[in-house]
């Protein structure tokens, strides 16, 4: 899952280099930065979670439950993509990355539902 790789990404790796540029991280501030990302980072792992139980219990016989846990985590994604681009601009390629598909399985979800 996409929310799970971002929070490996963000809790172990947000300090190394290679990826400063797509956190916007400078060398420096690695320390500062440190306690967001490991709560983002969780954050991130506790929605794929939620997405994943979710779809378990839709698969398993409880479809209204499960379809309830997963619009939520769907919808939250959209409002955090919204929300990082209205924070932080120059961060719009991970803002889309985070809303698109969410938000194309409610708009899914609302046609063919």
């Amino acid at each position: 899952m996409t929310l799970g790789s971002v929070g490996i990404l963000e809790i172990f790796f947000h300090g190394d280099q290679r990826f400063h540029r797509i956190f916007l991280i400078q060398p420096d501030d690695v320390g500062a930065v440190r306690m967001w990302a490991m709560n983002v980072g969780a954050y991130n792992f506790a929605f794929a979670f939620g997405l994943a139980v979710g779809l378990l219990m839709v698969n398993t016989g409880n479809a209204a439950g499960g379809t309830s846990i997963v619009v939520f985590c769907c919808a939250s994604h959209v409002f955090l993509g919204f929300w990082l681009w209205v924070t932080e601009k120059r961060l719009w390629t991970s803002a889309i990355g985070q809303a698109l598909i969410p938000g194309l399985a409610i708009v899914f979800y609302l046609l063919l539902g």
